[in-house]
């Protein structure tokens, strides 16, 4: 991942109910040299916050235009922006503008951090609301502990992240991650700011793309059979049931040293390059259910099958187990079963 353009504006006051303070830089911050470990941070934010996920849309109408993106269409020619320095003072005016008009005298703002960068192929913006922390810094000649203050890069509270190949393709309703906060009043006014219309299937299709992360690793790098991925993936359940019933958080690299111990970074990589999977997941109980097969035995029978084939390729009516497609081996052994029998009949 490589950061193309980086600037950084500020709109903010100290305390509840002061005017907003305004600065706007005049030209983009230098990305090379000592920006270069606020570039790293900055790529690692949204890799390692839980995110919401959306499109661009105005009261959950995707057809219209809310601000945001129309700027991005005023700035934006085939992935190259124009003025990267102007479309951000556009935003930050935009950003300004919504504190100011809906009388939002207790949210504080911060520094609001741009970026453009590629990752996996594909352009995206970023935009993070920051604060500083407090710090300590030492003098070189005296040595005093001096107090100090530093932007807090190790978690993001308030930003989003736009695929900008995936928005100007139009082949998707996913392009937006976003992290808006607990609070109603933050939340509101951010995705207000942004224009984002939240993906109500979020949940389930990153439940589906953990399970295809975890099967297709399983099978391609650890080089496991049927029978060794059915049992990564019910690793995978049984460890994620007893976090959902813990009521603790479900993140990608704690299963990762779950499930595969002995390869758990590459699984994370994979994950999130191939699945563009986030550091914690939400995931839909229903659909943990298919990491699962059903499974049975008894009276000399044993069986097991895929969830999802149920009403498929396996039917079950009237206490009756009908399977339409038998797998190849067990044809076979009936056929050798069935043709030994005829054998020894004559």
């Amino acid at each position: 991942m490589s950061i193309k353009h980086l600037i950084i504006h500020v709109v903010k006051r100290d305390k509840d109910g002061e005017p907003l303070t305004k600065h706007l830089r005049p030209k983009e911050n230098e990305v090379k040299g000592l920006a270069a470990k606020l570039t790293d941070d900055l790529l690692a934010l949204f890799s390692l916050a839980s995110l919401s996920i959306g499109e661009f849309g105005v009261n959950s109408d995707t057809d219209l235009q809310p601000a945001f993106e129309q700027k991005l269409n005023q700035h934006y020619d085939k992935l190259k922006c124009k003025d990267f320095t102007a479309l951000t003072k556009d935003l930050a005016e935009l950003y300004e503008g919504i504190l100011k008009h809906n009388q939002l005298n207790t949210v504080k703002g911060g520094y609001l951090v741009f970026y453009q960068y590629e990752s996996r192929k594909q352009e995206w913006l970023g935009v993070a609301i920051l604060n500083k922390t407090d710090g300590i810094n030492v003098s070189d000649t005296a040595l005093d502990v001096i107090p100090s203050q530093v932007l807090d890069l190790k978690k993001l509270h308030l930003g989003a992240a736009i695929n900008l190949t995936q928005w100007q393709d139009g082949l998707s309703t996913r392009y937006i991650r976003f992290r808006t906060g607990l609070a109603a009043e933050v939340r509101d006014y951010f995705e207000e700011f942004i224009g984002c219309q939240r993906d109500k299937n979020a949940s389930q299709i990153e439940t589906n793309n953990l399970k295809d992360a975890v099967r297709n690793f399983a099978r391609t790098t650890c080089k496991l059979d049927d029978d060794g991925v059915s049992q990564k993936l019910a690793s995978t359940h049984d460890y994620i049931t007893q976090k959902n019933k813990n009521g603790e958080e479900v993140c990608l690299s704690n299963i990762g040293k779950h499930v595969f111990p002995e390869n758990n970074d590459d699984f994370v990589i994979h994950a999130r390059e191939h699945y563009d999977l986030p550091e914690e997941i939400v995931i839909h109980k229903a659909t943990l259910r298919s990491y699962k097969k059903i499974t049975g035995k008894g009276n000399g029978l044993s069986i097991s099958f895929d969830r999802e084939m149920l009403g498929k390729q396996v039917v079950y009516e009237n206490d009756t187990l009908l399977i339409n497609e038998i797998p190849d081996s067990l044809r076979e052994a009936l056929e050798e079963e069935e043709a030994s029998k005829t054998s020894s009949k004559t």
